[in-house]
């Protein structure tokens, strides 16, 4: 199986090796206190969880459609390496907000892939009074609050104007900034930055998912993220592929029109490397 990036500052709490062909999994990593599968076909003990009340009504649909096995098999179809999920979960008298990824296996052709748990409540909720996260964009006027409040998650934090293909640094990284000089034009941007600072590899994707064109038609209300991982490349020229970091890299919508699309959206960017070593080693003992 391969190696993928943890995409934030907590644990996954659940990592499920998924045969797409026979809709079974292997359980790689999971709370012990928390849902386990059981026999039968996966979907259907996804659906039953979802649909038994664990999973908030407003996200049952999404949930089950997402991890139904020829859902994920269109993914895979897309070219895409990793589907993202943010719904929310029943914990004790609440909700709480959860992100499963679902990361598909290169060597599997198609037929495996992962799917990976974990919860971000804590994340969205920084700084942030205790009412709904996307009520909570929506509603807030003050945007530069939502900037400061993540820029101190991130090592890097932008504010986008997808009207007006703009944006504006409020952290960066010193050397970031020396490459992108003036620029102010969102799209020439990105492009600058994928070209100086991203793996070849990598590049296609990024641009692909972050591009104003791209947020403009995907982020809404309800889907309010657009995540990409990539590796970065090592500020030596010449290190090795072990100096590479891995990087996530999330616009998250700040505010949209009344006709729901997007004006403004928080661009941050956030190293994610020990998360890959942790499920690379996860991985690997699976694989022992």
């Amino acid at each position: 199986m391969e190696c993928m990036p943890e995409p934030g500052g907590y644990t996954y709490r659940k990592i499920l090796h998924v045969d797409l062909d026979k809709d079974r999994c292997d359980v790689l990593k999971s709370d012990p206190s928390g849902w386990q599968p059981g026999e039968g076909p996966l979907s259907a003990q996804l659906e039953q969880f979802a649909r038994g009340g664990a999973v908030h009504p407003d996200d049952v649909e999404r949930f089950t459609a997402f991890t139904r096995p020829e859902q994920l098999r269109r993914a895979a179809g897309t070219g895409r390496e990793v589907s993202t999920l943010i719904y929310r979960r029943r914990e004790g008298g609440g909700y709480r907000w959860n992100l499963m990824e679902a990361v598909m296996d290169r060597a599997g052709g198609g037929s495996t892939a992962t799917l990976c748990v974990k919860d971000i409540h804590d994340v969205l909720r920084e700084g942030q009074e205790r009412e709904g996260i996307v009520a909570r964009l929506h509603a807030l006027e003050d945007h530069a609050y939502i900037v400061s409040s993540l820029s101190s998650l991130f090592f890097s934090t932008y504010y986008l104007d997808l009207e007006q293909d703009s944006f504006r640094a409020v952290t960066q990284l010193h050397r970031v900034e020396n490459v992108l000089g003036s620029e102010v034009n969102c799209t020439s941007a990105m492009r600058i930055y994928a070209n100086h600072f991203i793996h070849p590899d990598d590049r296609e994707e990024y641009l692909r998912v972050m591009n104003v064109e791209n947020l403009r038609q995907c982020l809404r209300w309800w889907k309010p993220c657009a995540a990409v991982e990539y590796r970065r490349l090592p500020e030596e020229p010449g290190a090795g592929s072990g100096a590479w970091g891995w990087v996530r890299a999330t616009a998250v919508l700040a505010r949209a029109g009344e006709d729901d699309m997007p004006r403004t959206a928080v661009y941050v960017a956030q190293d994610i490397s020990e998360g890959r070593r942790e499920l690379c080693a996860v991985s690997e003992k699976a694989g022992a």
